[in-house]
Formats: structure tokens, C-alpha cells, sequence
């Protein structure tokens, strides 16, 4: 059993699973979105973030590698995000298993293009949703950077409190000062 300690253990593994809103598709991450992760995760999308960009596409093909490794495993989902109409890519998504049984991390980015229209709060709403159903949790974590206002908002619009503060160095250098918000996943909300 993974990290991701599931609620049903009939349950199909995280790397099958499919989540679908109005607007979006969660899809497992796999190698079909190499191009797009690369092309989009760029130094501007990740400004807030631990990660840096990928200096040579071999990072995103071992990121997507180990992603699919640790989902099969149910560590974690790792999902991209797509549009229901057109399919296309819009970021990547996941929960990440910490402590088995214990707690778990959400995490998003979206492309620039696909940003400002609530796509990032109903990414991370069908996650919660999912983990409600899905896993033995009664809540997930969410860190943020403090001046990342719009994924304070998707915190906040879940329900979520701020449980800590920290500071952080990026891969790139940076420090952030990290707000961790606890998400109560028995709570109702609208997707």
C-alpha cells in the first residue's frame, strides 16, 4: 500500500484514474505531455515555487517517469490538466502522499494562458473531492507562497486555514515565505 492509503483498497490504482468537471479533465500525467510541461513550465510560472524550470526536456521525461513510478505505487496523482472541449493542456496538479494514513500535499501550476479563470480552484476541487471518496484522510495540506494571492484564493475558497508559516529556498535560489493551509476534505463545495 502507497502512501496514498486508500479508504477501499478494490480501488484501481492512481495512475488509471480520470476526473472530469464541466470545464476540465484530470488525466494521469504520462509522457504525451512531455512538450507541453517543458514548453510551460517556465521560470515566470514557477517564481512562487520550490521547483525551477527544466533546463533540457530529459527533466520533464524523468519527472513524468517518477510521477508514474510513485502513482503506481499510490504515492501520489500526479494529474495534467486539460480542457473538457478541446483537450488542451493547461498545467499539471497532484496530491503527494507524506505520512501514510496521515497526511497528504496538493500541489498545482498552470500555464500562463490559463490563468485567471478559475481553472486552478477546480483543478484542486476535483482532487479534494477525489481524496474525500478515495482516501483515509480527513484532511490534505496546501502550501502556498504568502504573495501568491491567486493560490491563496484557491485555498481559502476550499474552506482552507492557514496552519503554519515557514520559509523556504527554491531550487532557483529564492526564498518564499510559505503559508500551509489544512483543507478539510468532509466539507461540501461547489465545483
Amino acid at each position: 500500500m502507497g502512501l496514498l492509503q486508500q479508504k477501499n483498497t478494490q480501488q484501481e490504482n492512481s495512475g488509471s484514474v480520470v476526473l472530469n468537471s464541466r470545464r476540465l479533465m484530470l488525466a494521469p500525467v504520462s509522457r504525451a505531455f512531455t512538450e507541453d510541461i517543458f514548453k510551460e513550465f517556465t521560470a515566470d510560472i514557477t517564481r512562487y515555487m520550490r521547483p525551477k524550470p527544466a533546463g533540457h526536456i530529459d527533466e520533464i521525461c524523468r519527472f513524468i517517469d517518477v510521477s508514474v513510478e510513485k502513482m503506481n505505487a499510490g504515492d501520489q496523482l500526479v494529474m495534467a490538466i486539460l480542457d473538457t472541449e478541446t483537450v488542451q493542456f493547461s498545467g499539471v496538479c497532484a496530491i503527494h502522499g507524506k505520512e501514510q494514513g496521515i497526511t497528504a500535499e496538493l500541489g498545482i501550476w498552470l500555464k500562463k494562458s490559463a490563468q485567471g479563470k478559475s481553472l486552478g480552484r477546480e483543478a484542486i476541487a476535483l482532487l479534494v473531492q477525489w481524496a474525500k471518496y478515495n482516501l483515509a484522510l480527513s484532511h490534505l495540506i496546501y502550501s502556498v507562497n504568502k504573495n501568491n494571492i491567486p493560490s491563496r484564493k484557491i485555498a481559502e475558497s476550499l474552506g482552507g486555514v492557514v496552519v503554519s508559516e515557514s520559509q523556504r529556498k527554491s531550487q532557483s535560489g529564492k526564498h518564499l515565505d510559505e503559508l500551509v493551509y489544512q483543507i478539510d476534505i468532509s466539507v461540501e463545495f461547489e465545483i
